[in-house]
């Protein structure tokens, strides 16, 4: 693609959406999110979200799995590549690149319901953020004061829109079960993994102070992951910790091996080191569209924009892998995309810096910071990558979760899916206790691997 026709579509569409932005009366949600719909009406107002315990029919606390609650929607209408010209200024690029190249996939669009809703203890920390508490240090790379809200509410930089996405709210503990799946360019689909993974984010405990957060160093987020499947991989696992300050407390990763039998550290898991699972397709920084260090990008936040986005998206999440699994792309029945603002921030790969992209791009949910999308650019300035982020409601916990994504290379075309639920037992949220610092330990990581 032409780099400054790139550069120029963006900032355009950018520039069209922002004004409401620049407004310094414009009524705002305590997230920030503009409260108002836009002119046009294709996005309403907000209204208070999605929030209920009781319904849909078919819903059953802790699950693991959540209804439909706009199953009765239809789409407005469908993009393809015979008419993408038309909608191309609410369309990202690696969007546009998959309906140009795959003469079967399809955007359908529907109603826009804007469903995120937050607990009240969340919103009140939010708030607090928002009055000063939070700050960056070590020139971006890291956060103090933040603390079991959206740091940022109203981003003034790139730096503090990316740490609104690796901070989104996801709950305070997740278990996640699930399946990962990759399709080559010739469509032939290979069982990666099957998780047992267990995530805490300390960063939204209740039971904690932001002055014991930060303490014990500001461990965001941890995570204790162990595979189920195929048989090459049984018992093999993994732990993830990573923290607010990565310059004083560095991110770490540790994997087990059963032939080993021993836990070791990984200094290389970071960055554009690839994860091996994923048939080559992401890298380390990419899990959850970014999660790692910001130092070898220049961060600059673009503005706002209204785009088509995947979002309320329970029909792939209780789909099971035959029904996700198209032979090029993901099945875009699964799929629900609706009209949304989103920030864009990106990152312009620093010089004499070493990463496969030279350019990342990330389109970020006003409403939810999780439902999103990123896509990449290489040195040459050729779209390289795309990466969709799902998201849904968990309604009867009222968290706005990005429960799973699709990541495409353009170059092979190989798609990735590493997490399909609808096969498996799916995800329970704040549903038990660990001892956290016992539980996500490699000491914690062998017990689990060696039962």
């Amino acid at each position: 693609m032409n780099k400054t026709l790139n550069s120029l579509t963006v900032a355009l569409a950018v520039a069209a959406c922002a004004c409401a932005y620049a407004q310094a009366d414009v009524e705002r949600l305590p997230w920030g999110a503009v409260k108002a719909g836009n002119k046009d009406g294709t996005i309403p107002d907000y209204t208070g979200g999605l929030k209920t315990t009781t319904s849909p029919p078919g819903f059953k606390k802790d699950s693991g799995f959540w209804p439909d609650p706009y199953a009765d929607d239809k789409p407005l209408f469908s993009i393809t590549g015979k008419n993408v010209d038309q909608y191309a200024d609410k369309l990202n690029d690696a969007t546009r690149e998959l309906l140009k190249r795959f003469p079967s996939f399809r955007v359908d669009v529907y109603p826009t319901r804007r469903s995120a809703a937050y607990p009240d203890w969340v919103v009140e920390n939010t708030k607090r953020n928002a009055e000063g508490r939070c700050k960056l240090v070590e020139k971006g790379e890291g956060v103090e004061g933040c603390f079991g809200g959206i740091p940022f509410p109203v981003p003034k930089n790139g730096h503090e829109l990316m740490w609104d996405l690796m901070l989104n709210y996801k709950g305070q503990s997740v278990w996640y079960s699930a399946e990962g799946w990759y399709s080559d360019a010739a469509g032939n689909k290979v069982l990666v993994n099957a998780i047992s993974n267990r995530g805490e984010s300390p960063y939204y405990d209740k039971a904690l102070t932001p002055e014991a957060f930060y303490k014990a160093g500001g461990p965001y987020f941890n995570q204790n992951n162990v595979y189920t499947a195929p048989a090459r991989i049984v018992g093999e696992g993994n732990l993830l910790r990573k923290w607010a300050n990565p310059i004083s407390y560095p991110d770490k990763t540790w994997n087990y091996s059963p032939g080993q039998r021993r836990v070791r550290l990984s200094p290389d898991a970071g960055y554009d080191f690839p994860i091996a699972s994923s048939g080559g397709v992401a890298n380390y920084d990419e899990i959850f569209m970014f999660s790692g260090r910001l130092d070898r990008f220049d961060w600059k936040l673009l503005g706002v924009r209204e785009m088509y986005v995947p979002y309320n998206t329970y029909r792939f999440y209780n789909a099971k892998p035959e029904q996700v699994l198209d032979k090029q792309h993901i099945n875009p029945d699964v799929l629900r995309w609706e009209l949304h603002r989103l920030w864009i921030v990106e990152g312009t790969l620093k010089p004499g810096a070493r990463h496969v992209v030279a350019k990342k791009r990330f389109y970020l949910d006003e409403d939810s910071f999780s439902a999103g999308m990123y896509e990449g650019f290489d040195a040459s300035g050729k779209l390289s990558r795309g990466y969709w982020q799902f998201m849904m409601q968990i309604y009867d916990k009222q968290i706005p979760f990005g429960t799973s994504s699709w990541q495409i290379d353009f170059a092979t075309n190989v798609n990735y899916y590493p997490s399909i639920y609808g096969g498996s037992k799916g995800i329970l949220i704040e549903t038990d206790k660990v001892d956290v610092d016992r539980f996500y330990s490699p000491e914690g990581l062998a017990r689990r691997t060696q039962r």
